[in-house]
């Protein structure tokens, strides 16, 4: 990972308190996110895009999106699928809707393992906006270069 960038966009509903990388050693970098989600949140989805750089952030294979509340009880889409299994043990976001006080990612870190194998080396973006009552609440872009190991 490269970067991270979340931005609040309705701070009396989401307030962001930590949003950084942090460097464990030459190869591994860990993303650490602390956000409150002050009122109670029942509807809730995702909107995810993957974007590759190419003279700038350009569309890359998904532009999607996914009912979080819907997700957690029974999962639909493998592609969903996929991220919420990267992020599956360094979080919180474990039980259903509604989501409501701190929400944490810690010591969060990309494992190449669970990635698909079919992508280019390149950097790339991935842009998730999460929306409550189908309104954007807040941004998580998170950077990241991917290398094939050839």
């Amino acid at each position: 990972m490269t970067n991270a960038v979340c931005t609040s966009l309705n701070k009396s509903w989401v307030a962001i308190h930590e949003c950084r990388l942090r460097a464990i050693n030459r190869h591994k970098t860990t993303l650490n996110f602390n956000g409150t989600v002050l009122y109670p949140a029942n509807h809730i989805s995702v909107r995810f895009e993957m974007f590759q750089k190419a003279n700038g952030y350009k569309p890359w294979l998904f532009n999607m999106s996914a009912d979080a509340c819907r997700y957690i009880r029974k999962p639909f889409n493998p592609f969903v699928i996929m991220v919420v299994n990267l992020f599956r043990e360094f979080t919180n976001f474990n039980h259903t809707c509604p989501y409501v006080g701190p929400q944490i990612v810690k010591g969060f870190y990309l494992r190449s393992n669970l990635l698909p194998h079919v992508m280019p080396t390149g950097d790339y973006l991935l842009a998730l906006t999460w929306l409550f009552d189908a309104k954007p609440q807040f941004l998580t872009n998170i950077y990241f270069v991917f290398k094939e190991d050839l």
